[in-house]
């Protein structure tokens, strides 16, 4: 059994971590500071070998162009150095897809391979903290991570506003259907995050399917998991986007095992009671 630090506990990723951690034999331990105000949060108690750092800003408004970025990069590295003061082992950040180069991969970014182009102020302050953890931590890992669903996602996101569609009968598709993008369920990222945390992988490492449908196709899915096919809208746009936002997910099988993920289909049916 190892006991392990959550920040961010109670959020969407981070719940999910805690139940992933519990139902794996393990010892959870949600962190209850608030990293933003408090210059030097006291660990002393938790007794924790291993910290999976989840708290970041979400607001779903806002979260990709908000300056509040730039004091979580400031906080999070308070975090890994009181947990490093009070003994802790291994420290493990989650990043997002959003630091590759998304608009010039290509095909499926690669890790160490893909270029790194953050666009928006979220994605540069994710990678920036990423960097500085990278260079003075000695047991660290970067989880990747790339679109996530599931129960607890918050509303006004695609899926989540894509299911209250369906829900109430009415029909429904995306602005920029020919967009292809990989999304997994949040259960399934929870046990990728945990696998991570107990394997010996340093740096950074995606987390997802390796699979990416179009927007169109998730929405067909959707329709089909509430037995209403007719409902689902479909088209070929993408915007001016990036079309494809898809994780290789080599070095995970290679480093850490077969990914565990569940279909589409069988995620969205979970959404639907």
């Amino acid at each position: 059994m190892t006991r392990v630090l959550v920040s961010g506990a109670g959020g969407f990723i981070g719940s999910a971590v805690m139940r992933r951690l519990a139902a794996d034999g393990h010892d959870p331990v949600a962190l209850r500071h608030d990293l933003l105000d408090d210059a030097s949060p006291e660990l002393t108690s938790s007794g924790a070998s291993h910290c999976i750092h989840a708290a970041w800003y979400t607001n779903h408004s806002d979260y990709l162009t908000h300056d509040i970025n730039r004091q979580w990069v400031a906080a999070s590295l308070r975090l890994e150095e009181a947990f490093r003061a009070v003994g802790g082992k291994r420290f493990i950040g989650l990043g997002t897809c959003l630091e590759y180069d998304v608009a010039h991969a290509g095909g499926p970014c690669v890790e160490g391979e893909t270029p790194l182009r953050p666009e928006t102020p979220y994605a540069r302050c994710k990678l920036a903290l990423f960097e500085a953890l990278d260079k003075r931590s000695d047991d660290f890992a970067w989880a990747r991570i790339f679109f996530v669903y599931g129960p607890g996602d918050r509303s006004g996101r695609l899926i989540p506003t894509m299911i209250d569609r369906f829900a109430r009968g009415e029909e429904a598709g995306p602005t920029y259907g020919g967009l292809r993008r990989d999304y997994v369920h949040v259960d399934d990222l929870a046990g990728q995050i945990v696998r991570i945390a107990l394997s010996g992988v340093q740096g950074a490492i995606n987390t997802g399917t390796g699979h990416a449908p179009t927007l169109s196709e998730i929405f067909a899915a959707g329709a089909a998991a509430f037995g209403h096919s007719s409902l689902a809208l479909a088209n070929d746009e993408t915007g001016g986007q990036p079309t494809l936002i898809q994780a290789d997910m080599a070095r995970f099988r290679r480093e850490v095992g077969e990914t565990e993920v569940r279909d589409l289909a069988t995620g969205l049916k979970d959404l639907t009671g």
